[in-house]
């Protein structure tokens, strides 16, 4: 390597790996599982996880999914990724749809496609206990957003990509896709083509191939642009979510939401309020929000939003109809505090954070094993007061263990209708605290414990 190779590739390392950090992508001891298709930028990513590794400190295996389409081409791609694995030692999940005999559509749509990939890719993460890594970069950052306003987006869809979403992490999210071609070439490593990708078959080439490079002519660090853009949209995004989930919180009554306090809240707070009870359901398109939003305005009528989940008001109250009768929906996802929480179901959390003398004073009030008790310290984060997501982990006190979250429901006999909506709290997938279980292990008080939090819980109905 001539040391313009080696300036390319620290340069790009350095980048991914302080994205890497920043974002807090990934722990110590991490199973990460890289999707690689044998293009430029999975080949990046698959490249940079193995040569930093050690700085990581993740255990890396690779995935690579034949959709059946491509016939000798596809068959190619996939012989390819495999050599480059066997060589480098690297344990590799291959899917191939027609041996798992998946029928095919006549015409494939890039949606059909993509399903097919994150189902498995969903299977793996839970089978292997792993988080996936997907190469996608500053330019499909771009495409995404661009694709999205022209269908129609709101804030939610301007702020692209996000680095990580349940078990799914991105850390080429900070490269656009001319870097990780300088990156594969800086270290010799060749990579495959689509031939697919250069075809205007799909309306995502057709934005890559006329409207990308309209904009570069106009601006050449068009790609940076927009991608600070979908950070600064997260951000908002973010802070409109937890503002969503406090009104949400305030109108909760034990069945669903009382209307007229839905309907004193600011446009933007009520609109992404209805976000979040739409999109666990479906895609969150402007006009389910508006019709949803109408229906509070009018005081009376239903929105079905699938065969299984209808809105309806009632009373005053607006309800989550199911075949299993009114059930209301999960919590949306909100940033931790402190304080109380009254939460769908009639669940009911408060946490407060105080000094450890004053915990030792009053310790025989806490609950035996101090599982409702944790140290400040060990629980500093991005912290999220949620439900379950596909792909949680928890480790229960005292076990020394790490299962996902719907294993470890399965093993305490956790009854399937009350699962979605029992708190927790979690940074990123990594479950930190469970309603009913307590915090998780190595979380608890020590010697060395200046600030506990504490978490008291009450259930509606319950003694």
């Amino acid at each position: 390597m001539n040391s313009d190779s080696e300036k390319i590739v620290q340069r790009i390392e350095e980048t991914l790996l302080t994205y890497c950090r920043q974002q807090g992508l990934f722990k110590s001891g991490d199973r990460v599982i890289a999707a690689c298709s044998g293009g430029a930028d999975s080949m990046a990513l698959l490249l940079f996880l193995l040569r930093r590794r050690r700085d990581l400190e993740i255990e890396v295996l690779a995935t690579h999914v034949n959709h059946g389409i491509r016939g000798m081409a596809a068959l190619a791609d996939a012989n390819f990724v495999t050599a480059f694995c066997r060589q480098n030692g690297v344990e590799l999940f291959l899917y191939d749809a027609v041996r798992e005999g998946v029928e095919i559509p006549q015409n494939p749509s890039e949606e059909w496609a993509r399903g097919l990939r994150y189902g498995w890719f969903d299977q793996l993460a839970v089978q292997e206990e792993a988080f996936i890594a997907t190469a996608h970069t500053m330019s499909d950052q771009m495409e995404t957003v661009l694709f999205r306003m022209a269908r129609g987006t709101g804030l939610h869809g301007l702020a692209g990509i996000p680095p990580r979403r349940g078990y799914y992490v991105r850390p080429c999210l900070c490269l656009t896709r001319a870097d990780t071609e300088a990156y594969c070439a800086a270290l010799g490593q060749n990579y495959v083509q689509d031939e697919t990708n250069a075809e205007n078959l799909y309306a995502r080439n057709r934005i890559r191939h006329d409207a990308v490079p309209a904009l570069q002519y106009a601006n050449p660090a068009a790609e940076t642009a927009v991608a600070r853009l979908c950070r600064q949209m997260r951000e908002l995004d973010d802070w409109l979510s937890g503002e969503a989930a406090a009104l949400l919180q305030t109108a909760t009554v034990s069945n669903g939401y009382e209307v007229s306090i839905l309907r004193r809240a600011e446009g933007p707070v009520l609109d992404a309020a209805l976000h979040a009870l739409v999109s666990p359901v479906r895609d969150a398109e402007e006009k389910y929000i508006s019709l949803l939003r109408f229906l509070l305005q009018r005081g009376e009528g239903a929105l079905q939003l699938t065969p299984e989940v209808t809105y309806k008001v009632k009373d005053g109250v607006l309800l989550r109809l199911t075949p299993q009768g009114i059930r209301p929906p999960p919590a949306p996802p909100q940033p931790f505090t402190e304080g109380q929480f009254f939460l769908p179901g009639g669940y009911f959390v408060e946490f407060q954070r105080i000094k450890y003398e004053e915990f030792l004073k009053n310790r025989p009030i806490f609950k035996k094993d101090l599982n409702c008790c944790a140290d400040c310290a060990k629980i500093q984060g991005n912290l999220i007061l949620r439900t379950r997501q596909p792909g949680d982990f928890f480790r229960p006190a005292g076990r020394h263990v790490r299962k996902t979250l719907k294993k470890y429901y399965n093993e305490l006999g956790v009854p399937q209708e009350e699962r979605p909506l029992l708190p927790l709290l979690a940074e990123g997938s990594e479950v930190l605290w469970l309603w009913g279980s307590g915090f998780a292990e190595g979380c608890a008080p020590d010697e060395y414990t200046n600030e506990v939090l504490t978490v008291r819980t009450e259930k509606a109905g319950e003694a």
